[in-house]
């Protein structure tokens, strides 16, 4: 077992999910339908990656070798969403491939700067087209659904996002999230199109961009934000929001100087 391996929380999901488990990829199954929901998304319906280039209809990259993967799994056992946190190696960051980071944030470019171990890449974003089929819904997904069981009485209580935020992508966000934690990592970086930016943003996920534009299948920038600084732009946005992201988290780890709300989660984000 590598030392990736050995850090990750073997709790990484929440059983109480409405809908979708959320955990962390350890086991040679479970990549390979990572891989397939990204050869769906990226090659198939987005045409970023050539689909000749991958015959095992499996898309992956010499980054996920050394990434922290994460599933999205529907309650029925269907796979739902992905997305990695790419760690320091040798290779760099997968951001430097398309784009360049610039002033205070140059350093990025060079895989041998001694800060990189404290940085990881968030990157490989995919969301089944299955699951964003309502009106409304963003390539991301759409807000929690409706369960009947959120009905069932004050005693039951249930694990969601608010429901004015996509429920896939803010469950693979609370898993990375909670991981760089546990990992010692300290800053997110992103290379994304202007639209992931905003959407993000909207939920208080506030990057800071970090180089000049570039065309990557359409404008893409990099973007870096500190684990701190992150959590101190939930709290301040949604204080729900932020609820959802902290709760199972290790007392040690939680963060310094917010005001962590109770742990008890009822149906997207409601009080009973």
């Amino acid at each position: 077992m590598n030392t990736l391996e050995s850090a990750i929380h073997p709790g990484a999901g929440h059983a109480q999910d409405p809908y979708f488990r959320f955990t962390c990829v350890r086991d040679a199954a479970d990549l390979a339908t990572v891989y397939a929901i990204r050869y769906q998304v990226y090659c198939v319906e987005r045409g970023f990656l050539d689909e000749a280039d991958y015959p095992a209809q499996l898309e992956t990259d010499a980054y996920d070798s050394h990434a922290l993967h994460v599933l999205a799994t529907h309650r029925g056992g269907h796979p739902a969403g992905t997305a990695r946190l790419v760690m320091h190696s040798p290779l760099g960051f997968p951001a430097t491939q398309h784009c360049v980071f610039s002033e205070e944030f140059s350093f990025l470019n060079d895989p041998s700067h001694p800060l990189l171990p404290r940085y990881g890449e968030l990157s490989r974003l995919a969301v089944s087209k299955a699951f964003r089929r309502r009106e409304g819904d963003t390539p991301y997904g759409g807000p929690p659904r409706d369960d009947p069981r959120s009905r069932a009485g004050a005693d039951v209580v249930y694990f969601a996002p608010p429901r004015n935020t996509p429920e896939i992508l803010m469950g693979l966000c609370r898993v990375l999230y909670q991981q760089s934690k546990r990992l010692g990592i300290t800053h997110w970086v992103f290379a994304m199109e202007r639209s992931l930016y905003v959407l993000l943003k909207r939920m208080g996920f506030k990057y800071m961009p970090a180089g000049p534009e570039t065309d990557y299948y359409g404008p893409v920038r990099p973007y870096v934000v500190s684990i701190e600084a992150l959590e101190k732009g939930i709290s301040r946005a949604s204080p729900d929001t932020f609820s959802y992201m902290v709760t199972g988290l290790e007392h040690d780890l939680l963060p310094d100087g917010l005001k962590v709300p109770d742990s008890r989660w009822r149906a997207c984000g409601s009080a009973a």
